[in-house]
Formats: structure tokens, C-alpha cells, sequence
């Protein structure tokens, strides 16, 4: 191991007392104070120490650091914590006036390729470690700073020399009590050339002064020219140093002693002694303190880093300077070593040990737990305990051997260890520095920071760090809890550091082992000062310059950060820039190509980090614009408006309103902090600067057309209304067409002349925040002119004054065109001013195709060329304008009619004599153009019961022809007339609804055909809550009992219902009751009770259930579904109305109403149960109706806002289902399939067959249903004895097909009496009832009860089984049996939970 290069605050510190005749001398020569001209001369190069085991230790270098004793008197009194805290200040300021001048440097030399010395240091960083390095003021912590040396200076030019050495040495120092004394006298005799002794008189005065204090003394012979003065010499820099604060600026107060981990806090001192009486005469200023700009001075003051002497006279300098440390202090250092070493010794034996570690346990006096203190000579050199020393005239010494060692004999954390351990580390003695730093780490004295300077790389060093830097701080507060460690803690961390730094070899400090850049960080920590802001600057720094470049991004940020809260906002951007660079630096990694293509980005394609940068450019245009540089601002504010990527996390804003926020109130977005930002600044600059932003070049870096959503939209085109509704209207014509000619619907590609279209501006806000952009145009070029750019004359485009989108808003802007000949149009570009300021253009072009026609297109990635909207512009011929007369906001009720009107107007040149009408497929609307009011009740009193034809079928209903004749008089609509189409509306779907109605006209039979579009929107509101229920009837009258429950859930209207209609075509219904008025108050409920019979009158049902059998046979077995659809069905419907006029179902209008809203039921129910099956089939497969459903029509009225109208809803489905498909399933499931290799096929094959199983065609249930006869009373006198009581069972076979062969079992009650008191039944006689019932047919048993007592007996405890046959194979009429075939449904049937129906037997003899 190489030996360690020591810091030079690390080297011995020489203080110096010179008396006033060489201040005199000095100023006269035009040189300093002679402590800065003895630091020119350090280091000493090749000077050799001896260890304590007298091994040569050869030294480079030998640095020594001198100082005024009256600085330091001046400095020491001063509290630490005060000290420390105007130290950070004063470095503060000082890279705050130098910043500015580093960074132009820094950036010169990059732009011109230079600056190489600054390649491996920063300039901030140096001047951090001039500052620490050249603080000379002792500390109570450490010893480093005490002096080692004191040299007492006189010259031959004074009137009595010895006198003036004689007042110098019994000068009493002003030190605190913890400030070691144990330093070598030093006497120097300076003799001028100017000087009134002759040479052989100042060689006498030399040996009068070496025989009375001693042979550490020396005469140093000068020349000292002043006329001519010599030339300048140049020397290197002296290190800054604080300035001293006035004595009465100085409080009174001296520091605790502390230890490296405790804390500092001022207390009350005696009053210092008084001043030396040595008058202080003005002195030159220091090297360091010129400035460039300071005027020149007289040629007689010191000006700068530069020494006025001789080649002598340096050399006399220099000879004395080694000689002062090679024959006297280095020889002092190493006997004081030798002794303390001795000292240390004994105190680490086995008694001395254990002696210590009794004391350290069990307490001792201060007195006797301080070390003695060796004296050498005759007479101590301390007279107190004070830090006051002198010497009188007998206190010379002879030699070196009886030089004064004195230990500390304060209270500080300076002993004679730690100097012992100081001596050591100066003179190169390592192996017992080390061992000594260890012992006093141990002791919790300090050493943590010195350690990592003497010993080998290791992971250890860091612990040693970390305990230095924790020792200062103390304990830290709980987590969350703002904390900022006292200036001293942070100055002696900043000292650490730096010592750290310089101390350690750099390839060791940066090593993976150390990391000494993390040691840099730490040291800083949380404190906002400057000094801590260049340790995270340094630190990342070293990062860069290791290749981490992500951490030196981070720590560059909380440098630029900590120095833009204390105002050095140069150096600030330099290391937001530095960051910035870094995290927009690609991380070296590879990728497979493959992973390029697949994600469709370019591999050069680099964004940088996008969650920290926008941050970074946010307070980079901040700090621009409050330096004045608003151009620069405006660019990146702009530039932080770019979208950011979709997987970047949407960061809070760096910085609230007025620097803080509130947590009551929400943050505004970042988008909405940069766009104000951006807005103020700009607008500012173009108030200042007028037109210059014009050459920026600025450029949005945000769109907001959405150039493949922008379409062309011409007078016949609806805006509203979904586009896929047009679509399918347009295929919907297009296939009823096919079948009657091959005319095709010619697309609404043309425009007219002088008849205005438009173009829709898809715009999308890409921010979080409310965006305005004004003047929004576009730009339309000739296609025949390929370079122009402006609109041409003959075309007028319109401007939009203000667009303003939300955040993240989707608007469709229409900006409309006019032009005045034929012309082939090509919309290019639009145009727009960002927030009325900033001028923008957007193209609209979409990129065409990717092209794969050619191997090299397939290798790479080419694409057609972009594609622009174009236009062609015509002479109006075939147009049809459509609008709706009242265009007024609908709000309709659930069911209402609504009569509208659309005005049609032929706008063309042509005639229009073929006009078609075609609606959504879920939109009920009606032409009315027979009648006006179709939907009336005619005069003749229909009856209540009427049978309607469907055409059973979910083909969706066929386009409409207006007969032009019937609504204008004439059949032709010429150009220019208008004419009137009245429609009636029905509002059956609640919600927000879309009216969308297509017209289709031409002008002959061999025309093609065009069409136009009309759109109502229109809301429509629930009023009616409407249920059904069915339940088998125990009356022979009807089967079933149908429940219609009907709540009016309006508020404040009363609803009268009109009439109930039931449709089925198996069931016919009537009511129980006879009807009367029905008015529905606000929030009440109506319940209509009709009875259900079955029906065979009608013609289909049967024929319906085969085609669906057929069908789905043919799906599941995976054949071809023909093309047929179902057969038509009859209909029984039945009126339910108080008021002999009915409104009747044949009527065309509500006929359609009907057809159309069952089909919308039907088409929506089928695809939710079969979704596997595609839509496109079921037309084919499923029909209309179901036979053995009934559907509900409730016609309503609203008299008091003459407001009508009818809700149809399906009802439930009667009669009992005996899985009609279950036989075809079976077939299908068990059939041989051919194999397939897709997974997919079989599941979907799965899926088909479970949801033909659950389907209602398929629905399977017990088709008996049990009647018991309850509240029967029997009288009986028991007088005579027990009686039997008569019990009916009806059994009713609710299948309209299969018979069921039926067993009734009686079993008699258990004796357990449940809670409502009725006794069971005591069966008697047959207890077991077979029969086979017919369908539709019902059967009675008659069982008896052994009543024994009176009583209520419960007519319970029996079960039902059922089995189901197979219905006969025609329905001819036969006397013979029909043998029994069953269908292997078997039910088994027991009494309901919760009925407990029952017989009465009452005692007649009690009652006589």
C-alpha cells in the first residue's frame, strides 16, 4: 500500500508573533505579513521523519500551514456554532459571486474543445476545498488546528532587539483553556539589508539570543530592495480564510467542550483577558483577498499572488524554512511521540486496563482521571491552569531534549492521546496511528474520520464514515419530521468530507468497495446551505465520471435544487442542464430487433427518462424567465406541452402557486401549471420584444386534429346519430334492393356549387387542462395546383373565433366551405391560434397503407403516399334536403305517441319522382299517410276479442315508398318545391334516444339512387312499472290466472288506463272481473286479473314448433340452414277495457307498433341465450312468437296533457314444456363428429348445444298441479261416534300435448302439532289413486278422513307422482285405448311449503 497523501489541513500548524519594526519592515519592501510569505514556500519537498521504532519515513512533500497569533486570538473566542454557521455563509457567498464566471468557462470550453484540467475537478469543488482547507481557528473537537509551533519574530532594525524579543516572549496568549499548548518556541532575528547593525553586530545579537532562549533560533539575512523594487515573482494562491468579526461583534460566549458526537450550545465565560498591549498597526492585505476589478495601487502596497523578493532572498527564505523543520520541528514531533507513545503504553497494560475500566465504571475525580502533565527543564512552562503561558529570563533551554510538553489542561476533547495520534499521522507514522485512532474510536473520542484516511480499501471504511457522520448529528428525529442538523455539524461533516476526498487516492475513493461518492451524499444530508449543495454536486460528479449516469442525474437535481432555494441560480441551471442531459442519455442496453418491429418504434427512438424530465425543463424555463432570458423560457415552457407517454405516471406539479399549497384544495394539474406558465411568458415576451418571437421558430409540440377522424360531411348528411346506424340502413337498402334491380346507392361524395359542406375537425385536447384555440380554419388547394398553399379565390372557407376544449376533450368542429365553380378540392392543413398567441398548423393528411406487394417493401417498412380529403364540387343535380318542422327538445313518455312532420325540400336541378323511407331497426315509426290519426278507435265498436295474423317472422321490416301523389299534388317533386311527410312516433325505449331516418329518392326508373339523412334526439321517461304473473287456476272456467300489476311512478300525474290486450297462440284470455275505469294516482298500483284458456281455433303453433325443431336440428348436427322462414301464425288477442270502444290491434299503425317492438324483444332475448349461433341465422331458425307465450299491450292515456300511448312487454310462458329438443340434443352430443384440430371448434360446438338445452324451446316441467279444496266445514254429532269427512283432490294436467299418468299417495300425519294448530290428516279407506289425465284435462280423487274428534284437520301428508307420455300420433278421434308410450319424465310432487290447507269438523252435540 502506497503511503497516504495527507490533506493540508491535516499539516502542522506554525502560528507567528511578530513584533511591530517587522510589520514596518514587511510594508516597506511592498510585502505581506510575513505568515503568508513563509506559506509561499510550503510544501517542503523531501523531507524524512522517524518513527517511534526509528525507521526513516520519506515525504514527498512536507506542508505547513502559518498563521498570526493575533488572528488566531481574535477567532478562538468566537462560539463555534456562530463560527460554523458564518463559515457556511461566507463559502456561500463566495461561489455565489464566482458561479456565474465558472459556468461561462465551463460552457466556453466546451463549445471550443478545450478544458482539459477540468476534465477530472469542478471549480466549485476546488474553491469548497480551498475554504476548508485553509480554516486555521483551533476546535474543541479536534487538535488539528492547534498550534504545533510558535516563532517569535524581531528584526535588527528595532532599537533593542532583545528588548523586542524579551516583550514578545513574555507576552501573555489569550487562548481558551481546551486550546493544547504544547507547542516549540521558535526565534527569529530577520536582518535587513537597510538595517543600522553591521553584519559581524547582528551575527553577535544572533548568539546572545541562541545562548539565552535556546538554539531554536535562526538570523535571516535580507536585501529587501525598494529601489527599484524587484520583479514580481509568482507564487501559488494562499488558501481563503473567514474573515475575523470585530471584537465587539464577538459575543462572549465560548463553547462547551464536546465530544464528535455531541452537540455544541453557547455558554457564559468569564470575560476575556485583556489584549496584547502590542499596538496593531495597518497591514497590506492578504494574496488572496485582490479582485480583477479592484483599482491599481501604489507600487509600495502588495497587489496580488506574487512576491516581491530576490532570487536571494528566496533562497534565504527557503534555506530557512527547511531548516526550521528539519532541525527543530520535526525533531520536537517526533521526542514528543516518543514520550506520549510511553505514556500511551503504560496506559494499555493489563493493571492500567483494568484499573481505567474500574474507574470508567465506578467514577473518579476529575482531578485524578486527567493524565499528569511531564514537565521538562527547570521550571514548568505553565503557570496555571489557564491557557496563559510565560517565560521570564530563566526559562532558556539548552537543548531539544528540554523542550516543553504540556497536554491539555482543559476540559476540550483535545488530550494527549489524540495529539499523540495527530504527531503520529503527520510524521508518517501509520502503524501507530492507526492503533491510537483506534483505541480513542473505541473510547467514543473521535477517529472515524481519520481512520479512512490511513488504512487499506475495505468495506470497513464505510462504517467508519457512517459512525463520523452520525457521532456529529446526533439522533434524528422520527421519520416525516423536518430535520436539519446545527451549522457546526454540518461544517464538520463538509470538513469530513473534504478530508475524505483529497486524502484518499481517487481510483480507491471511487472503487466499488468504498464508493466514496455515497460518503459525499451523507455528508450533506438534508441541510439547505451551499457548501452541502457542491458535496451533491461532486458526488454526482464522481457518479458521471464512473458511468453511473442515472444517480449523478439525481444528485445533480438535489445540488441545482438546495442552490435555487438559496439564490445561486447560475450554478443551479448548469446542474439542471447536467441532469437534464443525463436523463435524456440512452442506458446503453440491446435489443433484439425484433422487439423494435414489434412494438413499431425505431431503436434510435430515445425520449429520455419522461418522469423526471418535464420537471427539470419546468424549473430550467422558471429560472430562465426570473434571470430575464424569456426567449429561452418560452421555449421550454413550450416544449413541456408535448404529450406525455402513456405508461408515464402523471407527476404532481414541482411547486404550488406561491411556493406552497394547501391539502384542503385540489393541486392543479401539471399541464395546467405548465400551459400558464407558458401563456404568461409568452405574452409577456411579445409585449417586450414586439415581433422578434417570430425568429424562434416555435413550433407546438402537441396536435390536436385527429386527421383520421376528420371527414367531409355534405347538406344531406346527418351530424348526429351513430355512424354504424347509417351504415347498416345503407346495407339494409341495399339488400332489399338487390332483389328488384341493380341500381346502386350512390355515396354523398359531391359537393355543389354555392351550396356550403362541411368539414369536421376531429379535435382531441391532449391536456389535462382547458385549452382555447382561436381563428380555427382550414386550408383548401386546387387539386390541379400542386404548390399552392392559400385558398383560391373562388373558395370561402369559414373561421371559427374560439374553440375551447376541456381537459382531455373530444370535440367535432365543423368548419364550413363554399365554392362558386366546379373544382376538385384537396384539403391540406388546419389552422388555429394556441391560446390567441401562438399561430399553429396541422396537416391532415393520414398516412397511407403499409406496403407488402414487393420483397423489399416486405423487408422493410414502406407506405404509400399520404392521403388527403378530397372533394369534388359539381353542379347541384340530385338533392333532397330533410329537417324536421319543430325541432324543439323531446322528452316523451315510456310508450307515447308523437305526431312529426319533416320537411322535405328538393334543393337540386332535377325532379325528384321516387321517394323510399327507411328507420333504425329499433326505432318505431309510422308514415301516416292514409290517415291522420291512426291509432283512434273506430266508430263501429270493434269487438273485444280479435284474431290477428303475423307474419311470424325477425326479418327486419322493408324500406317504405311515399307516394308522392298522396302527399303533394303532384307525383313529381319538382326543383324548388317543398313538401310536408307527417310521421308518428312511438317512444318505447327509455334513455337518451337517436331518431334516425334515411331517405332515398331518384329521379326515374333508370336513375341511380341518392339519399339524405334527418336525425331527432329525443329522451323518453319511464311512467308505468309494469309486471306479470301467472299461477295455475283450481276454477274449470280457465287454466291459469294472469296478473298484470301496473304502478304509475310519476310524481304528480294521474294515468288513466285505457285498456290491457293480451296476444297468444295457444291461450285465450278474459277477465275475471268486469272492468271498470282505471285512474292510477301518483306512486299507486292497479292490478288487472285475467283468466287463460287454451286456444286451438288458430293456425301456426304447431307448424312453429316443428320449423324450430327442423332448425335446430340442422345447427346442432352443423348442416346448412336453408334459408326459409317461419310459418305465419294466428293470434287470439283479447280487450280488457271499461268502455265498449276498444282500440283495436289490426289497425295498421298500432299493428306496426306491435310487430316492431316484438321484434326488437325477440331479436335482443335471442341473442342473449344464443350467442354462439350467428345473428345473421336467427331469422332463420327462431321465430316471432313463441305459441305458448302471451304478451301484455297496456294503452294508456294521460288526460290532462292529452298525451297518449301503449307499452307492449311479454308475458309469461303458459303450459307445461317437455324438452321438445331433448331427443336432438342427444342425437347431436352423441353423434360421430369429424375431429378437429382447433380447441375453439369444440368449445364453441359445447357452447351451442348447453344453450340450446336451456332455451325456452326446450324448457321441461311437472304438468300437474294439485288442487286441494280448503275451508271446507263439516257438522257431525260425535255423540254418535267418529264420522267420515269427504276430501276432494283435483289434479289438472296443464300440457297442451302429453297426457301424464298420475299416482296420488295419502299417507296419514305424524302426531307432531306444528305451531298454527291443525291436526293431521287421518286418511281412512283408499289411500292410493291411479289414473292416466289427457291434456288440458283434469281429474278428481275422493279420499276420506276418520275424524275422531272435532277439529281442524290439515290436508297435508300426500305426494303426486307424474309420468309423461309421449301425445298420440294424429289427432283423429278413436274408440279404441291408445297404448301408453312413455316420454321417461318422471316428477314427484309433495305439498307446498307454507299451505296447509284444511277441513273443519265442528261438534254439533256440543252445541245443543
Amino acid at each position: 500500500m502506497a503511503p497516504p497523501t495527507l490533506p493540508t489541513s491535516l499539516s502542522p500548524h506554525v502560528c507567528i508573533l511578530a513584533s511591530p519594526d517587522v510589520q514596518q519592515v514587511l510594508e516597506g519592501a511592498g510585502l505581506p505579513p510575513l505568515p503568508e510569505i513563509l506559506q509561499c514556500f510550503s510544501p517542503l519537498p523531501q523531507i524524512t521523519t522517524r518513527t517511534t521504532s526509528l525507521t526513516s519515513v520519506p515525504h514527498a512533500s512536507f506542508a505547513l500551514r502559518f498563521s498570526d497569533v493575533v488572528d488566531i486570538e481574535n477567532a478562538v473566542h468566537e462560539d463555534e456554532e456562530q463560527r460554523a454557521g458564518r463559515m457556511m455563509d461566507w463559502m456561500g457567498s463566495r461561489i455565489s459571486q464566482r458561479c456565474q464566471r465558472w459556468v461561462d468557462m465551463l460552457e466556453t470550453h466546451a463549445r471550443e474543445g478545450g478544458g482539459k484540467m477540468w476534465r477530472d475537478r469542478t471549480p466549485w469543488w476546488e474553491e469548497v476545498k480551498r475554504c476548508v482547507e485553509g480554516d486555521h481557528v483551533p476546535s474543541s473537537s479536534e487538535g488539528w488546528n492547534h498550534p504545533v509551533s510558535l516563532i517569535l519574530a524581531v528584526t535588527t532594525t528595532a532599537g533593542n532587539p532583545l528588548q523586542a524579543l524579551q516583550e514578545l516572549t513574555a507576552r501573555a496568549f489569550d487562548f481558551p483553556p481546551w486550546v493544547d499548548i504544547t507547542s516549540l518556541r521558535y526565534f527569529l532575528i530577520i536582518h535587513p539589508s537597510n538595517s543600522s547593525l553591521a553584519d559581524p553586530i547582528a551575527e553577535a545579537l544572533f548568539n546572545a539570543v541562541k545562548k539565552q532562549y535556546g538554539l531554536h533560533s535562526f538570523l535571516l539575512p535580507l536585501h529587501l530592495p525598494t529601489d527599484p523594487l524587484p520583479a514580481p515573482v509568482p507564487v501559488p494562491a494562499l488558501p481563503p480564510r473567514l474573515p475575523t468579526i470585530p471584537a465587539h461583534d464577538s459575543p462572549l460566549l465560548t463553547p462547551r467542550p464536546t465530544g464528535p458526537g455531541s452537540f455544541i450550545s453557547p455558554s457564559p465565560t468569564p470575560p476575556p483577558h485583556p489584549a496584547s498591549p502590542m499596538p496593531q498597526a495597518s497591514r497590506p492585505p492578504p494574496l488572496t483577498n485582490k479582485m480583477p476589478d479592484d483599482p491599481p495601487q501604489s507600487p509600495t502596497v502588495y497587489t496580488g499572488s506574487t512576491l516581491r523578493l530576490t532570487q536571494d532572498d528566496i533562497q534565504q527564505i527557503g534555506r530557512f524554512v527547511r531548516e526550521y523543520v528539519t532541525m527543530s520541528l520535526v525533531p520536537w514531533m517526533e521526542k514528543c511521540v516518543v514520550e506520549w507513545n510511553e505514556n500511551y503504553s503504560s496506559s494499555r497494560r493489563l493493571p492500567s486496563r483494568l484499573f481505567s475500566s474500574t474507574r470508567r465504571l465506578f467514577g473518579a475525580s476529575s482531578a485524578a482521571s486527567s493524565p499528569a502533565t511531564p514537565t521538562h527543564g527547570s521550571s514548568p512552562s505553565v503557570s496555571s491552569v489557564t491557557s496563559r503561558f510565560t517565560h521570564g529570563t530563566n526559562n532558556s533551554v539548552s537543548s531539544i531534549t528540554s523542550v516543553t510538553s504540556v497536554s491539555t489542561m482543559g476540559g476540550g476533547n483535545v488530550n494527549q492521546q489524540r495529539r499523540l495520534a495527530e504527531f503520529a499521522t503527520i510524521l508518517g507514522d501509520y502503524k501507530l496511528a492507526i492503533s491510537v485512532w483506534e483505541t480513542l474510536r473505541k473510547e467514543a473520542r473521535g477517529g472515524s474520520d481519520i481512520l479512512p484516511l490511513l488504512s487499506a480499501p475495505s468495506p470497513a471504511l464505510a462504517l467508519h464514515a457512517d459512525h463520523a457522520l452520525s457521532t456529529l448529528r446526533g439522533p434524528q428525529p422520527r421519520q416525516g419530521l423536518g430535520f436539519e442538523a446545527p451549522a457546526h455539524a454540518q461544517y464538520r461533516a463538509l470538513v469530513y468530507a473534504v478530508r475524505w476526498e483529497a486524502g484518499i487516492d481517487h481510483q480507491d475513493f471511487l472503487s466499488p468497495t468504498l464508493e466514496g461518492e455515497r460518503w459525499l451524499v451523507k455528508a450533506a444530508s438534508s441541510a439547505e446551505e451551499p457548501p452541502t449543495a457542491i458535496l451533491y454536486a461532486h458526488a454526482a460528479f464522481l457518479s458521471e465520471s464512473k458511468g453511473l449516469r442515472r444517480r449523478a442525474a439525481f444528485w445533480y437535481l438535489n445540488a441545482a435544487e438546495k442552490l435555487e432555494k438559496t439564490g445561486i441560480k447560475p450554478l443551479a441551471m448548469y446542474f439542471f442542464r447536467k441532469a437534464h442531459d443525463l436523463y435524456r442519455d440512452r442506458p446503453p442496453k440491446e435489443l433484439s430487433p425484433s422487439f423494435w418491429e414489434s412494438e413499431d418504434r425505431s431503436a434510435t427512438q430515445w425520449e429520455g427518462f419522461s418522469a423526471v424530465l418535464p420537471a427539470i425543463e419546468h424549473e430550467l424555463g422558471r429560472l430562465l424567465y426570473t434571470t430575464g432570458d424569456t426567449a429561452g423560457a418560452v421555449k421550454y415552457f413550450l416544449e413541456l406541452l408535448r404529450p406525455a407517454l402513456l405508461h408515464g405516471p402523471q407527476l404532481q406539479p414541482p411547486h404550488a402557486a406561491n411556493g406552497t399549497g394547501s391539502p384542503l384544495l385540489p393541486q392543479p394539474t401539471r399541464d395546467k401549471v405548465y400551459l400558464e406558465d407558458f401563456r404568461v411568458a409568452f405574452k409577456h415576451f411579445k409585449q417586450t420584444e414586439g415581433d422578434i418571437w417570430k425568429n424562434l421558430g416555435l413550433q407546438l409540440p402537441i396536435t390536436f386534429c385527429q386527421a383520421k377522424y376528420t371527414r367531409l360531411r355534405f347538406p344531406g348528411d346527418a351530424v348526429e346519430g351513430d355512424s354504424t346506424v347509417w351504415e347498416k340502413l345503407e346495407d339494409d337498402w341495399s339488400s332489399f334492393w338487390s332483389s328488384h334491380g341493380k341500381d346502386k346507392l350512390a355515396k354523398s361524395g359531391n359537393a355543389a356549387v354555392n351550396e356550403a359542406f362541411w368539414v369536421d375537425i376531429a379535435l382531441r385536447n391532449p391536456l389535462d387542462v382547458e385549452v382555447t384555440l382561436s381563428g380555427l380554419t382550414v386550408s383548401v388547394r386546387d387539386a390541379s395546383a400542386q404548390d399552392s398553399d392559400a385558398n383560391p379565390d373562388f373558395v370561402e372557407v369559414e373561421a371559427i373565433d374560439d374553440v375551447v376544449l376541456g381537459p382531455k376533450d373530444t370535440r367535432t368542429i365543423p368548419v364550413a366551405v363554399k365554392c362558386t365553380r366546379p373544382a376538385a378540392l384537396v384539403v391540406t392543413q388546419a389552422a388555429y391560434n394556441f391560446l390567441s398567441l401562438l399561430p399553429a398548423t396541422e396537416s391532415l393528411a393520414v398516412r397511407g397503407r403499409r406496403l407488402n406487394d414487393t420483397p423489399m417493401q416486405r423487408q422493410g417498412k414502406v407506405y404509400a403516399p399520404d392521403v388527403l380529403t378530397k372533394v369534388e364540387v359539381e353542379e347541384a343535380g340530385q338533392r333532397l334536403h330533410a329537417h324536421f318542422v319543430d325541432d324543439r327538445h323531446l322528452v316523451l313518455a315510456q310508450g307515447e305517441y308523437k305526431h312529426q312532420r319533416v320537411w322535405l325540400t328538393n334543393s337540386g336541378t332535377r325532379p325528384i319522382s321516387e321517394l323510399w323511407v327507411l328507420a333504425g331497426e329499433e326505432d318505431e315509426l309510422w308514415v301516416d299517410v292514409v290517415s291522420g290519426d291512426s291509432t283512434e278507435a273506430s266508430s263501429s265498436s270493434p269487438s273485444k276479442f280479435e284474431v290477428l295474423r303475423s307474419t311470424n317472422s325477425l326479418a327486419p321490416r322493408k324500406p317504405y315508398r311515399i307516394s308522392l301523389d298522396v302527399i303533394h299534388t303532384a307525383p313529381q317533386l319538382a326543383p324548388g318545391e317543398e313538401v310536408q311527410l307527417p310521421l308518428i312516433l312511438h317512444a318505447a325505449h327509455h334513455g337518451e334516444q337517436d331518431l334516425c331516418v334515411l331517405f332515398v329518392f331518384r329521379e326515374s326508373g333508370d336513375a341511380p339512387f341518392h339519399c339524405t339523412r334527418v336525425t331527432r334526439r329525443y329522451e323518453v321517461k319511464p311512467i308505468l312499472k309494469v309486471n306479470t304473473s301467472a299461477r295455475p287456476s283450481a276454477s274449470l272456467d280457465q287454466t291459469y290466472v294472469l296478473n298484470v300489476e301496473v304502478e304509475n311512478i310519476t310524481n304528480s300525474s294521474n294515468i288513466e288506463l285505457k285498456q290491457v290486450s293480451t296476444m297468444s297462440a295457444l291461450w285465450s284470455c278474459s277477465p275475471l272481473v268486469p272492468p271498470s275505469s282505471m285512474v292510477i294516482p301518483p306512486r299507486q298500483v292497479a292490478n288487472v286479473s285475467i283468466g287463460a284458456s287454451p286456444w286451438r281455433s288458430g293456425a301456426g303453433a304447431l307448424d312453429t314448433r316443428d320449423f324450430v325443431n327442423r332448425k335446430i336440428r340442422a345447427v346442432v348436427q352443423e348442416d346448412p340452414v336453408d334459408p326459409s322462414e317461419p310459418p305465419p301464425i294466428d293470434l287470439t288477442c283479447a280487450h280488457v277495457a271499461p268502455d265498449p270502444d276498444v282500440v283495436p290491434l289490426h289497425t295498421p299503425a298500432t299493428r306496426h307498433f306491435i310487430h316492431c317492438g316484438r321484434r326488437t324483444m325477440t331479436a335482443q332475448a335471442t341473442i342473449a341465450s344464443q350467442p354462439e349461433i350467428p345473428a345473421r341465422l336467427h331469422r332463420a331458425v327462431f321465430p316471432l312468437y313463441n305459441p305458448a307465450t302471451i304478451d301484455v299491450v297496456l294503452f294508456w292515456e294521460l288526460p290532462a296533457q292529452k298525451r297518449a300511448g301503449h307499452i307492449l312487454l311479454q308475458g309469461p310462458t303458459l303450459g307445461a314444456g317437455h324438452a321438445a329438443l331433448r331427443e336432438i340434443v342427444h342425437a347431436a352430443r352423441t353423434m360421430k363428429v369429424k375431429r378437429s384440430m382447433y380447441a375453439e371448434t369444440q368449445r364453441e360446438r359445447a357452447a351451442i348445444l348447453e344453450a340450446v338445452s336451456a332455451c325456452d324451446w326446450n324448457r321441461e316441467g311437472d304438468p300437474i298441479a294439485v288442487f286441494v279444496r280448503d275451508g271446507a266445514v263439516v257438522e257431525h254429532d260425535f255423540r254418535q261416534g267418529p264420522c267420515h269427512v269427504p276430501v276432494a283432490f283435483t289434479l289438472r294436467n296443464l300440457s297442451l300435448t302429453h297426457p301424464a299418468r298420475v299416482t296420488l299417495k295419502l299417507v296419514e300425519g305424524t302426531e307432531n302439532s306444528p305451531s298454527d294448530g291443525l291436526l293431521p290428516p287421518p286418511y281412512a279407506g283408499r289411500l292410493t289413486h291411479r289414473t292416466i289425465i289427457q291434456p288440458s284435462q283434469s281429474h278428481t280423487a275422493s279420499a276420506k278422513l276418520w275424524a275422531t274428534r272435532p277439529g281442524c284437520f290439515a290436508l297435508d301428508s300426500w305426494t303426486v307422482e307424474t309420468e309423461v307420455g309421449e301425445p298420440p300420433q294424429d289427432d283423429t278421434q278413436t274408440t279404441l285405448p291408445v297404448p301408453w308410450k312413455s316420454r321417461h319424465l318422471r316428477y314427484l310432487q309433495r305439498p307446498p311449503a307454507g299451505e296447509r290447507p284444511c277441513v273443519t269438523v265442528v261438534d254439533t252435540g256440543r252445541l245443543a
